[in-house]
């Protein structure tokens, strides 16, 4: 092998040893947190998601009858 080569794998080594880890931000839990809430765990955690989409339809659909009736 060529000494060249071996100081480069050394230099990168030596790179990679005085890096120090960032403390994550509140933008990375905040990230996190969100990707967590996204992904379905279960079959039922599916199923209740889609129930709750259709409950806040429903809602909605009634509070827009309930101001078109009151503005009537």
């Amino acid at each position: 092998m060529k000494i060249g080569y071996l100081h480069f794998i050394f230099k990168i080594g030596e790179k990679m040893t005085k890096r120090e880890p960032k403390p994550p931000t509140f933008k990375d839990y905040l990230q996190a947190f969100s990707d967590y809430l996204r992904r379905p765990k279960t079959v039922f955690d599916f199923k209740d998601r889609t129930k709750g989409i259709l409950l806040l339809i429903a809602i909605i659909i009634l509070l827009q009858k309930v101001v078109q009736m009151l503005s009537d």
